[in-house]
Protein backbone atom coordinates (compact mmCIF):
# COMPACT_ATOMS: atom_id res chain seq x y z
CA UNK A 1 0.00 0.00 0.00
CA UNK A 2 2.84 2.46 0.75
CA UNK A 3 4.90 1.66 -2.59
CA UNK A 4 1.10 2.48 -4.39
CA UNK A 5 0.87 5.73 -2.37
CA UNK A 6 4.38 6.70 -3.35
CA UNK A 7 4.16 5.73 -6.82
CA UNK A 8 0.81 7.47 -7.03
CA UNK A 9 2.25 10.94 -5.65
CA UNK A 10 5.00 10.25 -8.99
CA UNK A 11 2.59 9.42 -11.38
CA UNK A 12 0.28 12.41 -10.54
CA UNK A 13 3.42 14.90 -10.44
CA UNK A 14 3.78 13.34 -14.49
CA UNK A 15 0.45 13.76 -14.99
CA UNK A 16 0.09 17.91 -13.65
CA UNK A 17 3.44 17.90 -15.57
CA UNK A 18 2.14 16.66 -18.89
CA UNK A 19 -1.44 18.93 -18.86
CA UNK A 20 0.98 22.00 -18.30
CA UNK A 21 3.51 21.50 -21.19
CA UNK A 22 -0.33 20.12 -22.86
CA UNK A 23 -1.81 23.82 -22.16
CA UNK A 24 0.99 26.02 -22.68
CA UNK A 25 2.09 24.26 -26.07
CA UNK A 26 -1.98 24.40 -26.83
CA UNK A 27 -1.39 28.33 -25.79
CA UNK A 28 1.54 28.89 -28.10
CA UNK A 29 -0.50 27.48 -30.93
CA UNK A 30 -3.18 29.18 -30.60
CA UNK A 31 -1.22 32.64 -30.56
CA UNK A 32 0.76 31.46 -33.39
CA UNK A 33 -2.05 30.36 -35.73
CA UNK A 34 -4.18 33.68 -34.61
CA UNK A 35 -1.04 35.98 -35.58
CA UNK A 36 -0.51 33.85 -38.99
CA UNK A 37 -3.96 33.51 -39.89
CA UNK A 38 -4.83 37.21 -38.87
CA UNK A 39 -2.74 39.48 -37.83
CA UNK A 40 0.29 38.95 -40.19
CA UNK A 41 -2.68 39.20 -42.98
CA UNK A 42 -3.79 41.89 -41.94
CA UNK A 43 -0.26 43.28 -41.86
CA UNK A 44 0.01 42.90 -45.44
CA UNK A 45 -3.21 43.81 -46.27
CA UNK A 46 -2.25 47.30 -44.95
CA UNK A 47 0.90 47.09 -46.49
CA UNK A 48 -0.47 46.48 -50.12
CA UNK A 49 -3.28 48.67 -49.25
CA UNK A 50 -0.75 51.26 -48.78
CA UNK A 51 1.08 50.06 -51.90
CA UNK A 52 -2.03 50.21 -54.13
CA UNK A 53 -2.83 53.84 -52.83
CA UNK A 54 0.52 55.05 -53.53
CA UNK A 55 0.79 53.61 -57.76
CA UNK A 56 -2.96 54.61 -57.64
CA UNK A 57 -1.34 58.48 -56.98
CA UNK A 58 0.93 57.96 -59.53
CA UNK A 59 -0.86 56.64 -62.38
CA UNK A 60 -3.69 59.42 -61.54
CA UNK A 61 -0.84 61.66 -62.45
CA UNK A 62 0.76 60.57 -65.19
CA UNK A 63 -2.80 60.23 -66.85
CA UNK A 64 -3.58 64.12 -66.51
CA UNK A 65 -0.11 65.35 -66.84
CA UNK A 66 1.66 63.18 -69.48
CA UNK A 67 -1.34 61.40 -71.20
CA UNK A 68 -0.63 57.98 -70.50
CA UNK A 69 -3.57 56.21 -71.43
CA UNK A 70 -2.57 52.76 -70.15
CA UNK A 71 -2.45 54.23 -67.04
CA UNK A 72 -5.98 54.68 -66.51
CA UNK A 73 -6.82 50.43 -66.90
CA UNK A 74 -3.75 49.92 -64.58
CA UNK A 75 -5.47 51.71 -62.55
CA UNK A 76 -8.64 49.94 -62.66
CA UNK A 77 -6.46 46.96 -61.96
CA UNK A 78 -5.01 48.79 -59.00
CA UNK A 79 -8.57 49.34 -57.69
CA UNK A 80 -9.30 45.46 -58.17
CA UNK A 81 -6.21 44.29 -56.39
CA UNK A 82 -6.91 46.93 -53.50
CA UNK A 83 -10.73 45.79 -53.28
CA UNK A 84 -9.52 42.62 -52.83
CA UNK A 85 -7.37 43.39 -50.12
CA UNK A 86 -10.68 45.17 -48.15
CA UNK A 87 -12.55 42.11 -48.73
CA UNK A 88 -9.33 39.92 -46.56
CA UNK A 89 -9.92 42.49 -43.88
CA UNK A 90 -13.32 42.88 -43.31
CA UNK A 91 -13.21 38.89 -43.40
CA UNK A 92 -10.56 39.15 -40.93
CA UNK A 93 -12.36 42.10 -38.86
CA UNK A 94 -10.72 45.30 -38.89
CA UNK A 95 -10.76 48.20 -36.83
CA UNK A 96 -13.41 51.09 -36.97
CA UNK A 97 -10.16 53.44 -37.56
CA UNK A 98 -9.28 50.62 -40.89
CA UNK A 99 -12.34 50.67 -42.53
CA UNK A 100 -12.85 54.10 -42.13
CA UNK A 101 -9.59 54.52 -44.06
CA UNK A 102 -10.77 51.86 -46.98
CA UNK A 103 -13.92 54.02 -47.23
CA UNK A 104 -12.18 57.40 -47.91
CA UNK A 105 -10.18 55.19 -50.06
CA UNK A 106 -13.03 54.16 -52.27
CA UNK A 107 -14.49 57.56 -52.36
CA UNK A 108 -11.07 59.17 -53.79
CA UNK A 109 -11.15 56.41 -56.24
CA UNK A 110 -14.85 57.76 -57.31
CA UNK A 111 -13.46 61.05 -57.02
CA UNK A 112 -10.69 60.61 -59.44
CA UNK A 113 -12.48 58.70 -62.07
CA UNK A 114 -15.84 61.01 -62.05
CA UNK A 115 -13.65 64.49 -61.40
CA UNK A 116 -10.26 63.96 -62.79
CA UNK A 117 -10.55 61.32 -65.71
CA UNK A 118 -13.96 62.50 -66.66
CA UNK A 119 -13.23 66.23 -67.10
CA UNK A 120 -9.56 65.02 -68.61
CA UNK A 121 -11.57 62.92 -71.32
CA UNK A 122 -13.82 65.66 -72.09
CA UNK A 123 -10.63 68.29 -72.87
CA UNK A 124 -10.97 69.95 -69.56
CA UNK A 125 -7.40 69.14 -68.44
CA UNK A 126 -6.52 72.48 -66.15
CA UNK A 127 -9.99 71.21 -64.49
CA UNK A 128 -8.74 67.49 -63.75
CA UNK A 129 -5.03 68.74 -63.56
CA UNK A 130 -6.79 70.99 -60.47
CA UNK A 131 -9.02 68.63 -59.09
CA UNK A 132 -6.38 65.99 -58.87
CA UNK A 133 -4.09 68.41 -56.80
CA UNK A 134 -7.16 69.32 -54.30
CA UNK A 135 -7.30 65.40 -53.90
CA UNK A 136 -3.68 64.43 -53.98
CA UNK A 137 -3.14 65.78 -50.22
CA UNK A 138 -6.36 63.16 -49.30
CA UNK A 139 -5.17 60.51 -50.81
CA UNK A 140 -1.86 61.21 -49.31
CA UNK A 141 -3.18 61.27 -45.84
CA UNK A 142 -5.03 57.74 -46.58
CA UNK A 143 -1.83 56.10 -47.96
CA UNK A 144 -0.13 57.43 -44.33
CA UNK A 145 -2.82 56.04 -42.55
CA UNK A 146 -2.46 52.25 -43.94
CA UNK A 147 1.01 52.73 -43.37
CA UNK A 148 0.91 53.78 -39.96
CA UNK A 149 -1.77 50.86 -39.63
CA UNK A 150 0.69 48.35 -41.27
CA UNK A 151 3.61 49.53 -38.06
CA UNK A 152 1.17 49.13 -35.42
CA UNK A 153 0.28 45.86 -36.77
CA UNK A 154 4.01 44.47 -37.34
CA UNK A 155 4.26 46.24 -33.87
CA UNK A 156 1.39 43.84 -32.61
CA UNK A 157 2.97 40.94 -34.72
CA UNK A 158 6.50 41.65 -32.55
CA UNK A 159 4.96 42.34 -29.58
CA UNK A 160 3.04 38.68 -29.82
CA UNK A 161 6.08 37.30 -31.02
CA UNK A 162 8.14 38.00 -28.24
CA UNK A 163 5.05 37.12 -25.78
CA UNK A 164 5.51 33.72 -27.57
CA UNK A 165 8.85 33.42 -26.91
CA UNK A 166 9.01 34.07 -23.36
CA UNK A 167 6.04 31.64 -22.97
CA UNK A 168 7.89 29.32 -24.78
CA UNK A 169 11.47 29.80 -21.85
CA UNK A 170 8.80 30.04 -19.35
CA UNK A 171 7.30 26.70 -19.96
CA UNK A 172 10.96 25.67 -20.70
CA UNK A 173 11.72 27.05 -17.00
CA UNK A 174 8.95 25.39 -15.40
CA UNK A 175 9.63 21.85 -17.03
CA UNK A 176 13.06 21.88 -16.11
CA UNK A 177 11.66 22.62 -12.31
CA UNK A 178 8.98 19.83 -12.44
CA UNK A 179 11.75 17.52 -13.75
CA UNK A 180 14.03 18.48 -11.19
CA UNK A 181 11.01 18.60 -8.38
CA UNK A 182 9.77 15.08 -9.82
CA UNK A 183 13.42 13.08 -9.47
CA UNK A 184 13.24 14.90 -5.99
CA UNK A 185 9.72 13.77 -5.06
CA UNK A 186 10.60 10.24 -6.41
CA UNK A 187 13.72 9.84 -4.53
CA UNK A 188 12.01 11.15 -1.16
CA UNK A 189 8.78 8.55 -1.90
CA UNK A 190 11.29 5.66 -2.29
CA UNK A 191 13.62 6.71 0.56
CA UNK A 192 10.45 6.79 2.77
CA UNK A 193 8.57 3.81 1.14
CA UNK A 194 11.95 1.34 2.04
CA UNK A 195 12.41 2.86 5.37
CA UNK A 196 8.58 2.39 6.34
CA UNK A 197 8.72 -0.92 4.83
CA UNK A 198 12.58 -2.27 5.52
CA UNK A 199 12.30 -1.09 9.72
CA UNK A 200 9.36 -3.15 10.76
CA UNK A 201 10.68 -5.86 8.77
CA UNK A 202 13.72 -5.66 9.96
CA UNK A 203 11.22 -6.48 13.57
CA UNK A 204 10.02 -9.07 12.15
CA UNK A 205 13.00 -10.71 11.18
CA UNK A 206 14.48 -9.88 14.43
CA UNK A 207 11.42 -11.51 16.07
CA UNK A 208 11.84 -14.23 14.16
CA UNK A 209 15.45 -14.98 15.22
CA UNK A 210 13.92 -15.09 18.44
CA UNK A 211 11.29 -17.68 18.06
CA UNK A 212 13.59 -20.10 16.17
CA UNK A 213 15.84 -20.06 18.85
CA UNK A 214 13.15 -21.27 21.41
CA UNK A 215 12.34 -17.47 22.89
CA UNK A 216 8.91 -17.11 23.08
CA UNK A 217 8.76 -14.69 25.68
CA UNK A 218 8.74 -11.09 24.22
CA UNK A 219 6.04 -8.97 24.03
CA UNK A 220 3.81 -8.23 20.69
CA UNK A 221 5.39 -6.32 18.02
CA UNK A 222 3.82 -2.64 17.49
CA UNK A 223 1.98 -1.29 13.96
CA UNK A 224 -0.17 1.49 13.72
CA UNK A 225 -0.65 1.08 10.42
CA UNK A 226 -2.87 -1.00 8.24
CA UNK A 227 -1.48 -2.07 5.32
CA UNK A 228 0.64 -5.40 4.15
CA UNK A 229 3.51 -4.81 6.45
CA UNK A 230 1.14 -4.59 9.28
CA UNK A 231 -0.39 -7.94 8.28
CA UNK A 232 2.64 -9.37 8.14
CA UNK A 233 3.55 -8.00 11.48
CA UNK A 234 0.39 -9.36 13.00
CA UNK A 235 1.08 -13.13 11.64
CA UNK A 236 3.82 -13.06 13.34
CA UNK A 237 2.31 -12.19 16.67
CA UNK A 238 -0.40 -14.60 15.95
CA UNK A 239 2.05 -17.05 15.16
CA UNK A 240 4.12 -16.49 18.46
CA UNK A 241 1.76 -16.33 20.65
CA UNK A 242 -0.17 -19.72 18.95
CA UNK A 243 3.35 -21.26 19.43
CA UNK A 244 3.69 -20.21 22.80
CA UNK A 245 0.03 -21.86 23.82
CA UNK A 246 0.87 -24.83 21.93
CA UNK A 247 3.98 -25.37 24.14
CA UNK A 248 2.00 -25.27 27.25
CA UNK A 249 -0.43 -27.87 26.10
CA UNK A 250 2.58 -29.95 25.47
CA UNK A 251 4.01 -29.68 28.77
CA UNK A 252 0.52 -29.97 30.26
CA UNK A 253 -0.06 -33.23 28.33
CA UNK A 254 3.03 -34.45 29.20
CA UNK A 255 2.74 -33.72 32.88
CA UNK A 256 -1.03 -35.39 32.48
CA UNK A 257 0.82 -38.60 30.62
CA UNK A 258 3.20 -39.04 33.01
CA UNK A 259 0.85 -38.84 35.90
CA UNK A 260 -2.11 -40.75 34.41
CA UNK A 261 0.63 -43.64 32.74
CA UNK A 262 1.22 -44.35 37.02
CA UNK A 263 -2.27 -43.98 37.21
CA UNK A 264 -2.97 -46.80 34.37
CA UNK A 265 -0.43 -49.15 35.72
CA UNK A 266 -2.02 -49.12 39.22
CA UNK A 267 -5.71 -49.42 37.54
CA UNK A 268 -4.28 -52.34 35.08
CA UNK A 269 -3.41 -54.11 38.23
CA UNK A 270 -6.92 -53.66 39.48
CA UNK A 271 -8.94 -54.75 36.57
CA UNK A 272 -7.07 -57.95 36.11
CA UNK A 273 -8.32 -58.77 39.78
CA UNK A 274 -11.74 -58.04 38.70
CA UNK A 275 -11.94 -59.82 35.55
CA UNK A 276 -10.99 -63.05 37.50
CA UNK A 277 -14.29 -62.13 39.20
CA UNK A 278 -16.20 -61.28 36.54
CA UNK A 279 -15.07 -64.81 34.55
CA UNK A 280 -16.92 -66.27 37.53
CA UNK A 281 -19.86 -64.31 37.51
CA UNK A 282 -20.22 -64.82 33.50
CA UNK A 283 -20.77 -68.12 34.23
CA UNK A 284 -23.47 -67.93 36.87
CA UNK A 285 -25.04 -65.09 34.15
CA UNK A 286 -24.72 -68.00 31.30
CA UNK A 287 -27.14 -70.37 33.60
CA UNK A 288 -30.23 -67.61 34.05
CA UNK A 289 -30.02 -66.39 30.59
CA UNK A 290 -30.55 -69.99 29.24
CA UNK A 291 -33.55 -70.01 31.42
CA UNK A 292 -34.52 -66.74 29.99
CA UNK A 293 -34.87 -67.80 26.74
CA UNK A 294 -37.23 -70.46 27.18
CA UNK A 295 -39.66 -68.43 28.90
CA UNK A 296 -39.28 -65.94 26.44
CA UNK A 297 -40.22 -68.59 23.49
CA UNK A 298 -43.48 -69.66 25.46
CA UNK A 299 -43.89 -65.68 25.32
CA UNK A 300 -44.12 -65.41 21.53
CA UNK A 301 -46.51 -67.79 21.26
CA UNK A 302 -48.87 -66.36 23.47
CA UNK A 303 -48.29 -63.19 21.39
CA UNK A 304 -48.97 -64.59 18.14
CA UNK A 305 -52.40 -65.97 19.40
CA UNK A 306 -53.73 -62.77 20.29
CA UNK A 307 -51.93 -60.69 17.60
CA UNK A 308 -54.44 -62.47 15.16
CA UNK A 309 -57.25 -62.14 17.49
CA UNK A 310 -56.28 -57.90 17.31
CA UNK A 311 -56.26 -57.99 13.76
CA UNK A 312 -60.00 -60.00 13.86
CA UNK A 313 -61.32 -57.10 15.77
CA UNK A 314 -59.68 -54.49 13.59
CA UNK A 315 -61.12 -55.45 10.40
CA UNK A 316 -64.75 -55.49 12.06
CA UNK A 317 -63.56 -52.12 13.22
CA UNK A 318 -63.32 -51.02 9.77
CA UNK A 319 -66.10 -52.48 8.32
CA UNK A 320 -68.47 -50.68 10.90
CA UNK A 321 -66.34 -47.35 10.44
CA UNK A 322 -67.21 -47.63 6.49
CA UNK A 323 -71.15 -48.86 6.81
CA UNK A 324 -71.38 -45.81 9.41
CA UNK A 325 -69.47 -43.43 6.80
CA UNK A 326 -72.04 -45.00 4.25
CA UNK A 327 -75.11 -43.83 5.99
CA UNK A 328 -73.84 -40.47 7.27
CA UNK A 329 -73.72 -39.91 3.16
CA UNK A 330 -77.21 -40.86 2.34
CA UNK A 331 -78.27 -38.78 5.81
CA UNK A 332 -76.50 -35.86 4.05
CA UNK A 333 -77.90 -36.34 1.28
CA UNK A 334 -81.40 -36.67 2.43
CA UNK A 335 -81.01 -33.73 4.09
CA UNK A 336 -80.02 -31.45 1.19
CA UNK A 337 -82.84 -33.14 -0.73
CA UNK A 338 -84.98 -32.01 2.27
CA UNK A 339 -83.29 -28.49 2.03
CA UNK A 340 -84.28 -27.52 -1.79
CA UNK A 341 -87.88 -29.19 -1.16
CA UNK A 342 -88.09 -26.56 1.75
CA UNK A 343 -86.70 -24.19 -0.55
CA UNK A 344 -89.31 -25.20 -3.28
CA UNK A 345 -92.41 -24.81 -0.67
CA UNK A 346 -91.33 -21.81 0.18
CA UNK A 347 -91.36 -21.06 -3.92
CA UNK A 348 -94.69 -22.60 -4.51
CA UNK A 349 -95.86 -20.20 -1.00
CA UNK A 350 -94.45 -16.86 -2.56
CA UNK A 351 -96.88 -18.34 -5.77
CA UNK A 352 -100.15 -18.94 -4.22
CA UNK A 353 -99.90 -15.83 -2.47
CA UNK A 354 -99.29 -13.99 -5.50
CA UNK A 355 -102.13 -15.86 -7.18
CA UNK A 356 -103.97 -14.78 -3.90
CA UNK A 357 -103.56 -11.47 -4.23
CA UNK A 358 -104.19 -11.20 -7.76
CA UNK A 359 -107.49 -12.68 -7.50
CA UNK A 360 -108.51 -10.46 -4.75
CA UNK A 361 -107.07 -7.29 -7.64
CA UNK A 362 -109.65 -9.12 -9.84
CA UNK A 363 -112.28 -9.18 -7.65
CA UNK A 364 -112.04 -5.84 -6.51
CA UNK A 365 -112.13 -4.69 -10.60
CA UNK A 366 -114.82 -6.50 -10.69
CA UNK A 367 -116.77 -4.39 -8.58
CA UNK A 368 -115.77 -1.58 -9.98
CA UNK A 369 -117.09 -2.57 -13.41
CA UNK A 370 -120.47 -3.91 -11.59
CA UNK A 371 -120.47 0.03 -10.35
CA UNK A 372 -119.11 1.69 -13.95
CA UNK A 373 -122.20 -0.87 -15.31
CA UNK A 374 -124.81 0.77 -13.03
CA UNK A 375 -123.30 3.75 -14.12
CA UNK A 376 -124.08 2.75 -17.52
CA UNK A 377 -127.44 2.00 -17.27
CA UNK A 378 -128.82 5.09 -15.57
CA UNK A 379 -127.42 6.75 -18.63
CA UNK A 380 -129.40 4.66 -20.92
CA UNK A 381 -132.36 5.15 -18.75
CA UNK A 382 -131.85 9.03 -19.02
CA UNK A 383 -130.97 8.75 -22.81
CA UNK A 384 -134.27 6.50 -22.99
CA UNK A 385 -136.20 9.32 -21.04
CA UNK A 386 -134.77 11.99 -22.97
CA UNK A 387 -135.59 9.97 -26.69
CA UNK A 388 -139.20 9.74 -25.70
CA UNK A 389 -139.55 13.58 -24.23
CA UNK A 390 -138.26 14.69 -28.15
CA UNK A 391 -140.57 12.76 -29.69
CA UNK A 392 -143.32 14.29 -27.81
CA UNK A 393 -141.95 17.27 -29.14
CA UNK A 394 -141.27 16.35 -32.46
CA UNK A 395 -145.39 15.50 -32.47
CA UNK A 396 -146.38 18.39 -31.26
CA UNK A 397 -144.30 20.40 -33.88
CA UNK A 398 -145.99 18.73 -36.97
CA UNK A 399 -144.41 18.71 -40.14
CA UNK A 400 -141.18 20.52 -38.99
CA UNK A 401 -140.32 17.87 -36.27
CA UNK A 402 -140.27 14.89 -38.37
CA UNK A 403 -136.46 14.76 -38.62
CA UNK A 404 -135.99 15.80 -35.15
CA UNK A 405 -138.52 12.54 -33.97
CA UNK A 406 -136.40 9.99 -36.81
CA UNK A 407 -133.34 11.04 -34.90
CA UNK A 408 -135.16 10.75 -31.49
CA UNK A 409 -136.28 7.42 -32.53
CA UNK A 410 -132.89 6.12 -33.16
CA UNK A 411 -131.12 7.51 -29.85
CA UNK A 412 -134.22 5.76 -28.42
CA UNK A 413 -133.44 2.26 -29.94
CA UNK A 414 -129.86 2.91 -29.18
CA UNK A 415 -130.46 3.37 -25.40
CA UNK A 416 -132.91 0.32 -25.62
CA UNK A 417 -129.79 -1.47 -27.07
CA UNK A 418 -127.40 -0.02 -24.37
CA UNK A 419 -130.07 -1.18 -21.88
CA UNK A 420 -129.92 -4.64 -22.87
CA UNK A 421 -126.28 -4.35 -23.29
CA UNK A 422 -125.70 -3.66 -19.77
CA UNK A 423 -128.02 -6.25 -18.33
CA UNK A 424 -125.66 -8.60 -20.18
CA UNK A 425 -122.80 -7.22 -19.05
CA UNK A 426 -124.11 -7.33 -15.55
CA UNK A 427 -124.69 -10.65 -15.88
CA UNK A 428 -121.26 -11.94 -17.31
CA UNK A 429 -119.54 -9.14 -14.28
CA UNK A 430 -121.68 -11.01 -11.61
CA UNK A 431 -120.57 -14.39 -13.08
CA UNK A 432 -116.60 -13.37 -13.05
CA UNK A 433 -117.44 -12.16 -9.12
CA UNK A 434 -118.77 -15.49 -8.13
CA UNK A 435 -116.17 -17.29 -9.75
CA UNK A 436 -112.96 -15.43 -8.42
CA UNK A 437 -114.83 -15.10 -5.30
CA UNK A 438 -114.51 -19.31 -5.45
CA UNK A 439 -111.08 -19.29 -6.88
CA UNK A 440 -110.10 -16.76 -4.08
CA UNK A 441 -111.60 -19.11 -1.68
CA UNK A 442 -109.98 -22.29 -3.28
CA UNK A 443 -106.27 -20.28 -3.41
CA UNK A 444 -106.81 -19.46 0.27
CA UNK A 445 -107.42 -23.21 1.69
CA UNK A 446 -104.14 -24.41 -1.10
CA UNK A 447 -102.19 -21.31 0.54
CA UNK A 448 -103.13 -22.79 4.09
CA UNK A 449 -101.89 -26.68 2.80
CA UNK A 450 -98.65 -25.08 1.26
CA UNK A 451 -97.96 -23.43 4.48
CA UNK A 452 -98.91 -26.32 6.99
CA UNK A 453 -96.40 -28.62 4.24
CA UNK A 454 -93.80 -26.14 4.41
CA UNK A 455 -93.64 -26.44 8.03
CA UNK A 456 -93.64 -29.74 8.64
CA UNK A 457 -90.73 -29.87 5.66
CA UNK A 458 -88.70 -27.68 7.91
CA UNK A 459 -89.24 -29.79 11.15
CA UNK A 460 -88.37 -32.91 8.65
CA UNK A 461 -85.26 -31.13 8.04
CA UNK A 462 -84.83 -30.47 11.59
CA UNK A 463 -85.01 -34.07 12.08
CA UNK A 464 -82.33 -34.76 9.58
CA UNK A 465 -80.04 -32.65 10.58
CA UNK A 466 -80.05 -33.94 13.93
CA UNK A 467 -79.98 -37.58 12.95
CA UNK A 468 -76.63 -35.75 10.71
CA UNK A 469 -75.13 -34.58 14.02
CA UNK A 470 -75.78 -37.74 15.83
CA UNK A 471 -74.23 -39.94 12.82
CA UNK A 472 -71.24 -37.79 12.18
CA UNK A 473 -70.38 -37.95 16.14
CA UNK A 474 -70.77 -41.94 15.88
CA UNK A 475 -68.82 -41.89 12.84
CA UNK A 476 -66.17 -40.01 14.52
CA UNK A 477 -66.70 -42.26 17.40
CA UNK A 478 -66.08 -45.31 15.25
CA UNK A 479 -63.25 -43.85 13.28
CA UNK A 480 -61.66 -42.94 17.18
CA UNK A 481 -62.07 -46.91 18.15
CA UNK A 482 -60.95 -48.29 14.82
CA UNK A 483 -58.13 -46.35 14.77
CA UNK A 484 -57.86 -47.48 18.59
CA UNK A 485 -57.11 -50.84 17.40
CA UNK A 486 -55.29 -50.53 14.52
CA UNK A 487 -52.69 -49.32 17.01
CA UNK A 488 -53.26 -52.25 19.19
CA UNK A 489 -52.75 -54.35 16.19
CA UNK A 490 -49.36 -52.49 15.46
CA UNK A 491 -48.15 -52.48 18.89
CA UNK A 492 -49.07 -55.88 19.27
CA UNK A 493 -46.62 -56.80 15.82
CA UNK A 494 -43.97 -54.83 17.31
CA UNK A 495 -44.43 -56.71 20.82
CA UNK A 496 -44.48 -60.08 18.70
CA UNK A 497 -41.29 -58.93 16.77
CA UNK A 498 -39.46 -57.76 20.16
CA UNK A 499 -40.47 -60.53 21.74
CA UNK A 500 -38.93 -62.69 19.28
CA UNK A 501 -36.41 -60.44 19.14
CA UNK A 502 -35.85 -60.81 22.90
CA UNK A 503 -35.95 -64.57 22.37
CA UNK A 504 -32.86 -64.30 19.90
CA UNK A 505 -31.19 -61.63 21.67
CA UNK A 506 -31.03 -64.33 25.07
CA UNK A 507 -29.91 -66.86 23.05
CA UNK A 508 -27.01 -64.83 21.84
CA UNK A 509 -26.58 -63.10 25.02
CA UNK A 510 -26.60 -66.56 26.82
CA UNK A 511 -23.65 -67.35 23.76
CA UNK A 512 -22.05 -64.16 23.98
CA UNK A 513 -21.67 -64.50 28.27
CA UNK A 514 -19.51 -67.96 27.63
CA UNK A 515 -17.59 -65.91 24.53
CA UNK A 516 -17.51 -62.92 27.49
CA UNK A 517 -16.45 -65.63 30.01
CA UNK A 518 -13.62 -66.82 28.01
CA UNK A 519 -12.69 -63.04 26.89
CA UNK A 520 -12.33 -62.15 30.34
CA UNK A 521 -9.30 -64.64 30.83
CA UNK A 522 -8.09 -63.08 27.43
CA UNK A 523 -8.63 -59.53 28.85
CA UNK A 524 -6.52 -60.05 31.95
CA UNK A 525 -3.51 -61.11 30.09
CA UNK A 526 -3.82 -58.07 28.03
CA UNK A 527 -4.10 -55.93 31.61
CA UNK A 528 -0.35 -56.95 32.48
CA UNK A 529 0.68 -56.33 28.54
CA UNK A 530 -1.12 -52.73 29.07
CA UNK A 531 1.01 -52.52 32.50
CA UNK A 532 4.23 -53.21 30.56
CA UNK A 533 2.97 -50.35 27.65
CA UNK A 534 2.11 -47.67 30.58
CA UNK A 535 5.65 -47.81 31.87
CA UNK A 536 7.17 -47.37 28.12
CA UNK A 537 4.92 -44.39 28.11
CA UNK A 538 5.88 -42.92 31.33
CA UNK A 539 9.43 -42.77 29.51
CA UNK A 540 8.38 -41.48 27.17
CA UNK A 541 6.48 -38.28 28.67
CA UNK A 542 9.74 -37.29 30.63
CA UNK A 543 11.54 -37.19 27.15
CA UNK A 544 8.82 -34.94 26.26
CA UNK A 545 8.82 -32.75 29.37
CA UNK A 546 13.16 -32.40 28.35
CA UNK A 547 12.24 -30.92 24.79
CA UNK A 548 9.72 -28.98 25.70
CA UNK A 549 11.54 -27.03 28.25
CA UNK A 550 14.34 -26.17 26.04
CA UNK A 551 11.31 -23.34 25.17
CA UNK A 552 11.43 -19.89 27.49
CA UNK A 553 7.78 -18.90 27.94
Amino acid sequence: MKILVGFSLVIFLFIAFGAYIFISVNNVNTDTDRMVSKDLQLLIAGEQMAVRMANSIGLASGYVVFGYNDNKDIFEDETQKAQHYEKVVKELGASAEFTELIQRADDWREYVKSEVFNEFETGNKEQATLNLAISSKEARNIMEGFEMIAEDREAFIQKQGNSIINNGNMTLYIALIAIILVIVVSIAAAFITSTIITTPLKKVMERLKLISSGNLSHEPLITKSRDEIAQLVNSTNEMNKNIRELIGEINYVSHSISRQSEELTQSAKEVNAGSLQISATMQELATGTETQAVSTSELASIMVSFSATVEEANDNGERVQQASTNVLQMTNEGSQLMQASSQQMAKIDQIVNDAVEKVRGLDDKSNKISKLVSVIREIADQTNLLALNAAIEAARAGAHGRGFAVVADEVRKLAVQVSASVSDITTIVNGIQNESTLVAESLEDGYQEVTRGTNQIEATQQTFNGIGLALTEMTNNIQIVSENISNIAQSTKKMDVSITDIASISEESAAGVEETSASSEQISSSIEEVANNSHDLAKLAVNLNRLVNRFVL
